[in-house]
């Protein structure tokens, strides 16, 4: 009974301390919880969740500024724990709460300091005898006002220091003080250091992260002859190892989280493809896909924590699935059926968005395997109950951005997400109330379901796409979005008459035409001229509304480069020839703009065995049409280009059967035109 009333009373002195200067100690905790009764567990537990979230990594005392920490508070708190090893100080905004440090007592091993939110530029204080004689590690981590490190020239045995993100830091000679003790240095991103003279005399320097610092930093690693470990782009083997390790489900969720946050960071930036496979090489995968469950370590009572975990792994994962060759290992974690979950209504905003695009990446690519697990895991149900009008914006546009993925080129998908209810609802997404940027997904994601499906082509237009795709093809949309609504009517009216008619009835032809200028972007240019044949193909009424002049010729042309993919050549061609064969048109001003020249280079580029001679046989029918009007200076500048010589040699072996046969057929025509 005394040591229980003991133990009761030592907790609730923890208890004050903590609700004075918000203090937390887990080997206390464990030391006192089996002695103490139910009240007293209840009581700690209270004040473990106000803490829990303020906590930075598995320490034994944390000091957190929840209702403000002061000197007095933390002086007090380094008497309560004389023996304190770690000390964690959160939202530090003044240096004059440090001051205890300069006369504490020996024993401290290591100091991490967080910076307040305010724009104080930031100092610490110079530390007494006591804790700089035992100082290990300090981590001054994304202290961005911080204006030096003299804090470091009273630690004679510091052995460690992390300071990314210090990027007012602009003297290294402190570090003189340890130079016989300094074994590793973090100082990636950029800071104002400018030279590493000062480290040259610290000869037990192994360990050196320059990641993200200047190139001027970068050229002088060289003349630390004694660094071993230099970390100027990549990870390496050790620091990986220590990250993976505290993903482990028997490690605290706080150093798990800061692993993952340190995957992330491993994974941004460029060239990030020997680091991706590094990462699973070192057997992250399982363990991420474990942090997607139900809670990892027994003893985390915030929620709020939790997801912020599930959320971060979800992101590491996405991150990772960007690498096509890496999906395999992480559907065989079965990571899969845990997004899936993520999905519903029990899960945070930031969790299902970062569930959601971890399968759109699991989803982008062509794959039928990952697409049909992810289809048969439940996912696209899931993703479609997301885009109902009580769903956060930012969650309903990564939902859009993965069903488009899992629509694309997947029949089965395209029925489910039909069926399930998603037509209507993204063709609503396109109204003037959602951003571009889900104008944009939801316009690709139409496109994919129309994609040679005709019971989706008629269900989108019965839903009212059409309209409000053309009128988003306007000046007042962005470039993106314009590309997107024409890449949707593209499939909408692919081998669809019906369709074909009704966008021209709602004036897509002339809004098609307005985007052939040659101020347009080359992803326009190409959508609209691929939109502007698949509609004129064989519906001469189509044909027929093309506007009148030739301003979409300078444009079309840029489209016929032989630089470019051959269905932007072939899209081009075709617009041309169009033109030339609308009445209303003046051939003669298409052949003075320097079409006839581009389309005969068309016509005698050879195309790789895998490309169509889709891009040959419409340029050789564009240059017919153009001679079709029995104009003089058309005739003239066929000749000229040598399009007959040109012609002539299509007929020869290298050609394809078709090939000969379009210029067969364009040779006796030109042959009986001009004859006439």
């Amino acid at each position: 009974m005394q040591t229980r009333h003991a133990a009761r009373m030592a907790a609730e002195e923890v208890a004050a301390a903590a609700s004075a200067a918000v203090l937390f100690s887990p080997d206390l905790w464990m030391v006192l919880w089996p002695s103490l009764d139910r009240a007293s567990k209840v009581a700690l537990r209270s004040v473990n969740r106000a803490i829990r979230g303020q906590v930075d990594g598995l320490i034994e005392v944390v000091a957190s500024p929840v209702s403000g920490f002061s000197a007095d508070a933390l002086s007090a708190a380094l008497r309560l724990w004389p023996r304190t090893r770690d000390l964690t100080l959160l939202g530090v905004s003044d240096a004059s709460v440090l001051a205890p440090l300069e006369t504490a007592s020996a024993g401290l091993t290591s100091l991490t300091v967080r910076q307040g939110p305010d724009d104080k530029i930031l100092t610490l204080p110079e530390l007494g005898s006591g804790v700089s004689s035992t100082l290990r590690v300090i981590d001054i981590s994304g202290c961005f006002k911080l204006s030096s490190i003299d804090v470091v020239r009273s630690c004679k045995q510091l052995r460690c220091l992390w300071m990314p993100g210090c990027v007012r830091v602009a003297d290294l000679s402190p570090f003189g003080a340890c130079s016989e003790t300094l074994e590793e240095l973090w100082m990636a991103h950029d800071v104002l250091v400018r030279s590493l003279a000062p480290l040259k005399a610290c000869t037990r320097l192994r360990k050196l992260d320059l990641r993200d610092c200047s190139d001027e930093l970068h050229g002088q690693v060289a003349g630390l002859q004694h660094v071993t470990c230099t970390q100027l782009a990549d990870p390496s083997a050790v620091e990986l190892e220590g990250l993976v390790h505290d993903l482990q489900p028997s490690i605290q969720p706080f150093m798990q989280q800061n692993a993952v946050l340190g995957i992330l960071h491993m994974l941004s930036g460029e060239g990030i493809e020997s680091r991706q496979d590094a990462i699973v090489a070192a057997g992250a995968i399982p363990y991420l896909v474990q942090l997607l469950g139900p809670g990892s370590s027994a003893d985390v009572h915030e929620t709020s924590a939790l997801a912020a975990l599930t959320a971060l792994a979800a992101h590491a994962l996405a991150a990772l699935a960007e690498n096509d060759h890496i999906h395999s290992a992480i559907s065989a974690a079965g990571a899969i059926p845990a997004l899936v979950k993520l999905l519903g209504p029990e899960s945070s905003a930031d969790v299902q968005i970062a569930a959601a695009g971890a399968l759109h990446n699991l989803a982008d690519n062509l794959d039928a395997q990952h697409h049909s697990a992810i289809t048969a895991a439940g996912a696209i149900l899931a993703l479609v109950r997301l885009l109902g009008p009580d769903v956060l914006a930012h969650v309903q546009e990564a939902v859009v951005d993965a069903l488009c993925h899992l629509a694309f080129n997947h029949a089965q998908n395209q029925d489910v997400i039909a069926t399930a209810g998603a037509i209507p609802v993204l063709v609503k997404l396109l109204g003037p109330e959602s951003s571009a940027y889900m104008h944009t997904g939801a316009a690709l994601a139409l496109e994919n379901l129309a994609f040679c499906h005709a019971q989706n082509q008629a269900a989108i237009v019965t839903a009212g796409a059409i309209p409000v795709l053309v009128q988003l093809l306007g000046p007042a949309s962005s470039t993106d979005v314009q590309a997107a609504a024409a890449s949707a009517l593209h499939d909408l009216a692919f081998n669809h008459v019906q369709n074909q008619g009704a966008i021209r009835t709602a004036g897509a032809i002339p809004a098609l035409m307005h985007l052939l200028e040659p101020e347009c972007p080359a992803k326009v240019l190409a959508t609209a001229a691929r939109a502007v044949r698949v509609l004129t193909g064989n519906h001469a009424p189509n044909s027929a509304a093309i506007p009148g002049g030739v301003g979409a010729v300078p444009a079309l042309l840029q489209l016929l480069g032989a630089d470019l993919q051959a269905d932007m050549q072939a899209a081009a061609a075709w617009a041309l020839r169009i033109l030339a064969a609308n009445p209303a048109q003046n051939p003669a001003a298409i052949v003075a703009a320097g079409v006839v020249p581009a389309l005969v280079q068309l016509m005698q580029l050879q195309q790789p065995d895998d490309v169509p001679d889709d891009v040959q046989i419409t340029a050789i029918r564009a240059v017919w049409k153009l001679a079709a009007d029995h104009d003089h200076e058309n005739e003239s500048a066929i000749s000229a280009a040598a399009a007959i010589s040109a012609l002539v040699r299509l007929l020869g072996p290298g050609s394809s059967a078709d090939v000969q046969a379009a210029a067969t057929r364009s040779l006796r025509h030109l042959a009986s035109l001009w004859q006439e």
